[in-house]
């Protein structure tokens, strides 16, 4: 019998390394012998990613459009790609999920928190993510690494100030404790082997327990 894959989603800030680690994780586990895929949000599907230039290129977009624009690709991305990757044993390594949505379109943009949850039942049903990462860095060295790699004034996200770059730190975390069953929060502002060895740590009985 076939056994059945995982979601592993990484989370988190502009800024605190999460495509690196997503795919230092993808390598790790390819050295492994695992099966294993790379995805992200918004992405992963041409939809998605037509999505994700839509939203990149727009200006003053309302938080609501926004948000079914995001859970329209999502439900695109979850049936053709996650749902038959993960039923044909893949380990799927997700940039962003979800939790995202929560995040800065309900924490940050105040679109209700409930009405996130109904698209995401519409979206997905019932699937949860079988672990999450979460990588915080304080707002200074995630502000430093964006300025550094050149990835500011790129959309609205970018161009954020201090004070809601917090908030968005903040919502994570706030979403780590209400979904504390699947998720790890990891100290990102060390280097990029320093983290993953921690990301490794976390996920590694979980891997041992997906054979």
């Amino acid at each position: 019998m076939n056994s059945i894959g995982k979601l592993i989603t990484f989370e988190g800030g502009d800024g605190v390394g999460k495509s690196t680690q997503a795919k230092l994780l993808v390598q790790k586990l390819s050295d492994l012998g695992k099966k294993v895929k790379f995805t992200r949000e918004p992405g992963g599907e041409k939809i998605g990613e037509e999505i994700r230039q839509i939203l990149k290129n727009s200006q003053n977009i309302d938080p609501v459009c926004e948000t079914l624009l995001l859970f329209a690709g999502r439900r695109d991305h979850f049936i053709k790609l996650i749902s038959p990757w993960i039923n044909q044993g893949y380990f799927v390594i997700c940039d962003r999920f979800y939790d995202s949505s929560l995040v800065y379109q309900g924490i940050l943009k105040e679109v209700p928190i409930n009405d996130i949850m109904k698209l995401k039942q519409i979206a997905v049903g019932d699937f949860e993510p079988d672990f999450t990462i979460l990588l915080d860095a304080s707002i200074d060295v995630s502000m430093q690494r964006m300025f550094a790699r050149k990835i500011t004034n790129d959309d609205e996200y970018d161009k954020m100030d201090r004070q809601k770059h917090e908030l968005i730190r903040k919502g994570y975390q706030k979403i780590a404790e209400i979904f504390s069953f699947r998720y790890a929060v990891i100290n990102a502002e060390k280097s990029e082997k320093t983290v993953f060895a921690k990301v490794w740590k976390a996920l590694e009985n979980t891997i041992i327990d997906g054979d």
